[in-house]
């Protein structure tokens, strides 16, 4: 695990083409103000040394680099820096010495291979080039080697630009320079692509220069073909986070502290350009559903390198979309046959080839199902035969599998908006019984955590009414329903013989809004398929909602449902006005706050897509990843609402604030 330390957040001196810290610059959130008391906090609740990160880090002042070190060492005994090294001088290099740092120089190669690295025009660039590649050498002969970063790409790693390349990284061993880590260009923008990516069959061969390179070398190591072996290997407990099933809501390897001391993610998962602070939980939902999705598909189903690849990075995914596999499984997939080929000349049979790799990957569905991270070299140090499972067997429990996780923009929204969800789950589940008091309709399902069950049940008996518990609850939450005895009982016969009818009119559903419903009640609610049924206007992959505010189920996956079922349109007067209905039940039993609070959570601006049996809901203030069916493609729901939240984020989408609200038919 890296702790990154990142008191001015993506700020730096330097324009990379294409760095993926593009997007927050994009959207606005460029951190300025920073609290070191705050950031030392929270890295002592971390509990392990940090790296100094950015942007670029040594734009602060020297006396707060100076105090930032002088604590490192007294709390880790050792302090590090990820630099792109221009700004080095006789104080930053004073206080390497002084205070046990470590350095870490971001760099392209000599010359022209470095250009993508940008500062204003060619001169100026290559000047920082030349002052980049002298604090190497510093560094070297006054303090100690750094590792490099190199990042391939057309302009360093183009076959005619190769060859350069790899003499300097000879060079580099023979200064001494312990490792070099290469990185494939993380792609951005079609722009980036088009201009400055290698095709995969260039990215293969460069690689592979690469590998043949490494036997030339005295000492320096190319971290990541280093790494590929020893994944096929099963000795994967010190490879980095690439190979180990990275969560993009916690992503573990990295734990980022900003300025203002809140926790947050690696930036390659970051294409919102919106900071998330660490969801409520970890997950490995991308997983599981690359395990079971078919290639074509944009999955991993039946690759033999699966377990030691895992779908690689999720800042690299398809499309920009984490639920993906990597872009680049193309490239991957050439070197892991590379390797493979090596070793089994050798002697050896890497993982990939053995048989023992199904039980494997079995195994790690397992520890992925229960939400636990887990390593190929444990698996196999506890392996016992009577592990081996079967694929029939995990293909139906994935059917059956829910996961329900949410992360925040930022603290304050979690502090402020994490309490009021929960205050407005238990005011629904109060109206639902209190619409059935009134008279509203005979029998109405309340949704609510388990924690809340005894209140409720409380609740409706005060009221002289039973409530009665429902299989099939979704996600956190467990359904009753609740009315009279008789009703309760009339509703629950009816549930079990599947007489639908019956127990929509039961719920006081509008007989239109009966009218095609299949699998409202009986099954788990799925914004894709119920909400394309209420709608003429719903294309094969992409719907915009248009309706009244209480008629937008998008919030359900989080417990906010206000009519509990599906209407039969966007303009559905009926529904409208039992919605209106139950909100002003709530009102005249004096939950006047949770009430306004759900109506203004209702109007926010909301994305739902799916993908995979993943589905995630986007709002200026959380998102949410939750179980959905599956689909073969992406699909997308948008409700542009009728207000933002003050305290919704800066970001890229239409959700966001600073935003353009972009509709089918054009900005808002």
């Amino acid at each position: 695990m890296t702790v990154e330390l990142r008191p001015l957040g993506v700020s730096c001196n330097i324009s990379c083409a294409y760095c993926y810290q593009g997007h927050q610059r994009e959207a606005g959130n460029v951190g300025k103000k920073y609290d070191l008391d705050k950031m030392f906090l929270s890295a002592e609740r971390e509990g392990s040394p940090f790296t100094l990160f950015g942007g670029e880090p040594l734009i602060l002042p020297i006396d707060d680099l100076r105090t930032i070190f002088r604590w490192g060492l007294e709390k880790y005994g050792h302090n590090q820096i990820q630099t792109n090294g221009i700004l080095i001088n006789d104080d930053h290099m004073q206080l390497f010495r002084d205070y046990n740092v470590d350095v870490g120089i971001s760099i392209d190669g000599p010359g022209e291979l470095n250009d993508l690295r940008w500062q204003h025009n060619v001169t100026r660039t290559r000047a920082n080039t030349e002052r980049t590649i002298h604090n190497i050498r510093r560094l070297s002969q006054e303090h100690r080697q750094p590792g490099l970063i190199i990042t391939l790409h057309r302009l360093n790693a183009s076959a005619e630009r190769l060859p350069r390349l790899i003499e300097w990284v000879k060079e580099l061993d023979a200064w001494g320079i312990p490792s070099v880590r290469l990185h494939l260009l993380e792609i951005e923008s079609e722009l980036i692509r088009h201009r400055y990516s290698l095709s995969d069959e260039e990215n293969i061969q460069c690689l592979l220069q690469f590998a043949d390179l490494q036997e030339q070398l005295t000492q320096l190591r190319l971290d990541v073909l280093e790494e590929m072996t020893n994944q096929l290997l099963g000795k994967d407990q010190g490879t980095s986070c690439v190979w180990h099933s990275c969560d993009p809501y916690t992503t573990q390897a990295v734990r980022g502290i900003e300025g203002n001391g809140q926790t947050s993610n690696c930036g390659r998962t970051n294409k919102d350009g919106v900071d998330y602070i660490k969801a409520n939980k970890p997950g490995f939902e991308r997983y599981i559903a690359l395990y079971h999705t078919p290639q074509e598909q944009g999955g991993c189903k039946d690759c033999r390198f699966f377990v030691m690849c895992k779908g690689q990075c999720p800042g690299t995914a398809i499309d920009g979309d984490w639920r993906n596999r990597s872009e680049l499984c193309t490239v991957w997939k050439g070197i892991f046959e590379h390797i493979e080929g090596k070793l089994v000349e050798k002697g050896t049979v890497p993982l990939s080839l053995q048989p023992q790799r199904v039980q494997v990957e079995q195994v790690m569905l397992k520890h992925w199902e229960h939400g636990r991270q887990t390593t190929i070299q444990s698996i196999l140090r506890n392996l016992e035969p009577t592990d081996i499972a079967h694929t029939e067997r995990v293909e139906q429990k994935r059917e059956r599998a829910s996961h329900l996780r949410y992360a925040f923009v930022g603290e304050e929204q979690r502090a402020k908006w994490e309490p009021r969800l929960t205050a407005i789950r238990s005011a629904l589940a109060k109206s639902s019984v209190l619409s059935v008091a009134e008279g509203l309709a005979p029998v109405s399902i309340v949704r609510t955590p388990p924690s809340q069950l005894f209140a409720i049940h409380e609740y409706a008996a005060k009221l002289g009414l039973q409530l009665k518990a429902l299989p099939g609850g979704e996600g956190k939450y467990d359904r009753l329903v609740v009315g009279s005895d008789l009703h309760v009982r009339r509703f629950y016969e009816a549930f079990e013989r599947q007489q639908v009818e019956q127990m929509y009119t039961l719920l006081g559903i509008p007989s239109c809004c009966q009218k095609g419903m299949q699998r409202r009640v009986t099954a788990r609610f799925d914004p894709l398929w119920d909400l394309q049924d209420m709608s003429t206007e719903m294309t094969e992959l992409y719907m915009e909602l248009r309706c009244h505010k209480v008629l937008n189920s998008l919030l359900r996956p989080i417990g906010i449902d206000v009519l509990g079922y599906i209407p039969c349109s966007q303009q559905c007067t009926e529904s409208e006005m039992i919605g209106e209905s139950k909100l002003a039940i709530g009102k005249r039993a004096d939950m006047h706050h949770e009430i306004a609070w759900l109506e203004e959570i209702l109007d926010w601006p909301a994305e739902w897509t799916a993908l995979h049996g993943i589905a995630e809901l986007k709002t200026g203030i959380m998102k949410v990843s939750s179980s959905s069916f599956h689909a073969p493609n992406k699909v997308t729901i948008r409700y542009f609402g009728g207000r933002m939240d003050a305290d919704a984020a800066k970001g890229k989408s239409f959700i966001f604030q600073g935003a353009c609200r972009e509709t089918s038919g054009g900005c808002l």
